[in-house]
């Protein structure tokens, strides 16, 4: 009896000594970089005498620091997409360096399988929704420039934008801006 009660206390010894050095043993998590997520207000303008859409930062996440610029963009571009738009694709299509240095993330805005036309997959379920109206226009310009752009992030980051839509440029369309080449600052 006397050797099963040691035993049993050893036992309990050990499993506890285990449990208590595994839980309090900091493991060391990785260096995260904060990137947001944009949406928009509508603020009245004084001097211009009327209301307009500004940037506003509504949301914060954190991708891992040792992520390639690539990885670190398309996770942005997901998690813009979920909040903001139906998880409608957000392709990334690379990082361009342009003759002046100029590192410039291609971004493709892709249609989810069976669009065929506006309203056949549903409402805003399909990007031609958001594109719709000035005020829905521009609020989905604001959320795609802002948050691509990423322009309060002091690491490194990517210096101008360009956005195609269903693997087209976009050109100057009547509610949206998103063509060309956008700047980060």
């Amino acid at each position: 009896m006397y050797f099963w009660n040691r035993f049993l206390t050893f036992f309990i010894y050990i499993t506890l000594s285990v449990s208590v050095l595994s839980c309090s043993s900091k493991k060391t998590a990785g260096v995260s970089d904060e990137f947001a997520l944009y949406s928009t207000k509508e603020v009245f303008d004084s001097i211009l005498g009327y209301d307009k859409m500004v940037p506003v930062a509504v949301r914060y996440i954190s991708i891992p620091a040792d992520q390639d610029l690539l990885k670190k963009a398309g996770i942005l571009l997901d998690s813009v997409s979920a909040y903001n738009f139906n998880n409608l694709k957000m392709e990334v299509l690379g990082i361009d360096q342009n003759k002046d240095n100029y590192k410039i993330l291609k971004i493709n805005l892709k249609e989810n399988p069976g669009f065929k036309m506006p309203d056949s997959l549903g409402h805003y379920r399909s990007w031609y929704d958001f594109f719709q109206g000035s005020m829905g226009g521009g609020r989905t310009t604001i959320i795609l420039t802002e948050s691509s752009l990423q322009k309060q992030y002091k690491g490194e980051w990517v210096d101008a934008v360009e956005f195609s839509y269903q693997n087209e440029k976009i050109g100057d369309w009547d509610h949206i801006f998103l063509s060309g080449t956008i700047k980060r600052n």
